[in-house]
């Protein structure tokens, strides 16, 4: 199987309804697709009325389709009366992604759409497998959805639905779509009083919801179809106990304040994130200005690392990588810089990599080809981006909601919490420096110190970026390159240093010695700094836990015996940390991971690669391994 997902093979009928060949199906009803799902689906759901009174509010659907469900729900919410920080959330499946031109031609039938229409092409759906988090501030929406077959997705993914679309092409074409253990899926994704519209009838259908334990009626249909269905998952139905050791689903806290540690790249997107859904939310740095660390470079490239395989660590680094891409667009162009980053290779194991990704790559041409080079492959990621890291975190931090504390540093949660009140939620990002404010966690961080060396003294060029483990780019008058990977001891300062500058130097040569016969060496300025790293070389994010608790409740793992106990934990204290040399790439979408736990809301992340960036996920291997932790 391919990994890049299938297209759907449409034709178009005279009228622009576009029509799916491969199940002979039409993807909305000729008479008119809009009204069809006013009637079928928001009517059916209750909507607009049982959203009020929500501060939020989920929608799930199976069948995405052209997103006209999608857009006709975001008429009806901006035209509803609701509170006014509230946020609607959409999950959807999709397993035949269309292009974005083909569902802005199917969309064109509806005029009164056409804001709307742009707002969701311009953040189309990418075509890669997997989960993405696409957020629509503007009107207070996040779509999640999941390239790939329902089934999947209902098992991979944490939701809890107050209402779901049936909308796949008619069951008797499409049984894939309709299969009996899809409808309890559903009903372990589905909240008490959930309800459920479709336009299908099918007996199979009605009597699939009913043996998962909905209560299905007919009701009038729309257009030529005599009758559609709805549904109700009733109050009171008993959830199924399912083990989280990793505690990827905490408790649900109530705070109304918000304190981040750390005024770099993750405290910027954490901080942003909190105070765009409504809360205040105070930051808190030992240095007299943001991104005073590792965030601090003048220039840094993000870019993706693309894995040959199609493993859960695979599509975290891809939707991180294209999460961050959008979480981005709307700085000004001061902020950050569209560049083409060819990537060589470092070595055969390297290169090998690389020509399985080329030979069957994850994404399409628009974002990923690749060149050869002295008999090398090379990838050309398309859709990277140069940025300045302290233009994007003041960016980030300069929001109504969120004040800064500077020369305020913290040793200990404990004693931050004494200052601001026990209803606050505190995300910690103080990067390396995170694990001495939560010994209690023993969290594996070390220290990596970076060294850059920069001239801005050259000649206006164009915007250019290559990488090979090492980096270089030029943009303006700005030629930068980098960096150093070394390990820090705790207590010392992050120098720079002669030794760090000839290897930056040797690395730069390496990749671009056509553009470094421009630089003047006595020009050059340095800048080192501590990035936090782990020993998997992924994330920290997620609640935090003490050991001494929570090693009893793990104990089954050491015997292969899965943990059904709830793992204590403190739903008031998280972090994000570990971000290594790619913080600008990870930090938006582990920021949304943090906010949707912590409020009670659908994961951006699939549970797998939730687990990947867990805080508990070094105790539980040690546990496994029957070693010592930390």
């Amino acid at each position: 199987m391919s990994r890049l997902p299938p297209r759907p093979d449409l034709e178009w009928k005279d009228d622009g309804t576009p029509v799916s060949r491969a199940f002979d199906d039409v993807y909305f009803s000729l008479s008119d697709g809009l009204e069809e799902t006013r009637s079928v689906f928001l009517k059916a759901c209750g909507l607009p009325e049982r959203w009020s009174d929500r501060e939020r509010f989920t929608i799930a659907e199976l069948g995405f389709g052209t997103g006209l469900n999608f857009l006709g729900l975001i008429e009806c919410w901006q035209k509803s009366t609701r509170q006014p920080d509230a946020w609607l959330h959409f999950v959807s499946v999709e397993k035949f992604l269309m292009s974005a031109d083909d569902a802005r031609k199917a969309l064109s039938r509806w005029p009164e759409l056409d804001a709307l229409s742009e707002l969701l092409i311009s953040r189309w759906p990418v075509r890669m497998r997997g989960l993405q988090h696409i957020e629509f501030p503007e009107v207070n929406v996040t779509l999640t959805i999941y390239i790939g077959d329902a089934e999947d997705w209902l098992y991979l993914c944490d939701f809890k639905a107050d209402a779901w679309f049936l909308d796949g092409f008619a069951p008797a074409k499409n049984d894939d779509m309709w299969r009996d253990r899809l409808y309890g899926l559903m009903a372990k994704h589905s909240a008490p009083g959930c309800l459920v519209g479709t336009y299908t009838v099918a007996g199979h259908v009605r009597r699939g919801l009913a043996e998962a334990g909905f209560e299905v009626a007919k009701k009038p249909g729309f257009g030529r179809k005599r009758e559609r269905l709805e549904a109700v998952w009733p109050d009171g139905k008993n959830d199924e106990a399912v083990p989280d050791p990793y505690v990827c689903l905490p408790d649900r806290a109530t705070f109304q304040n918000v304190a981040v540690v750390g005024a770099g790249i993750a405290g910027a997107c954490v901080a942003n994130a909190f105070a765009r859904r409504g809360y205040r939310v105070s930051v808190f740095d030992a240095a007299s200005g943001p991104a005073s660390g590792a965030s601090g470079n003048p220039l840094g490239l993000v870019m993706p690392r693309i894995d040959a395989a199609d493993t859960m660590q695979a599509r975290l680094l891809l939707q991180c990588y294209f999460r961050a891409l959008q979480f981005y667009a709307h700085l000004d162009d001061e902020a950050k810089i569209p560049v083409t980053a060819r990537h060589f290779a470092q070595n055969d194991k390297e290169r090998t990599r690389f020509e399985k990704v080329l030979a069957d790559p994850p994404l399409d041409e628009s974002w990923l080809t690749g060149e050869w080079v002295n008999d090398s492959p090379v990838l050309l990621h398309h859709g990277a981006i140069m940025v300045r890291p302290t233009k994007v975190v003041e960016a980030l931090l300069d929001h109504p909601n969120i004040s800064c504390v500077w020369n305020a540093p913290v040793s200990e949660i404990d004693d931050l919490r004494n200052d601001i009140g026990e209803a606050t939620l505190v995300i910690v990002t103080a990067g390396w420096t995170s694990g001495t404010m939560m010994t209690h966690a023993g969290l594996s961080l070390a220290g990596k110190l970076g060294q850059v060396d920069w001239t801005d003294q050259l000649a206006p060029c164009v915007t250019s970026a290559r990488a090979d483990g090492s980096y270089i780019v030029r943009t303006d008058n700005t030629l930068l390159f980098g960096a150093t990977f070394e390990r820090v001891k705790a207590g010392e300062t992050p120098d720079c240093s002669e030794e760090a500058r000839q290897s930056n130097l040797e690395a730069a040569m390496r990749l671009a010695p056509d553009w470094m016969q421009d630089v003047d060496r006595s020009d050059l300025k340095s800048r080192a700094s501590v990035r936090g790293t782990t020993p998997d070389r992924m994330p920290i994010a997620g609640v935090l836990f003490e050991t001494g608790s929570v090693l009893p409740v793990l104990g089954p793992l050491a015997h292969g015996i899965d943990v059904c106990e709830p793992v204590p934990h403190q739903p008031l204290n998280y972090t994000l940390t570990g971000l290594g040399a790619r913080g600008f790439t990870f930090a938006p979408l582990l920021a949304d991971l943090i906010v949707s736990q912590a409020l009670g809301e659908p994961l951006p992340l699939a549970r797998s690669e939730v687990e990947q960036v867990s805080p508990l996920r070094f105790l539980i291997r040690a546990v496994r391994k029957g070693t010592t932790y930390p």
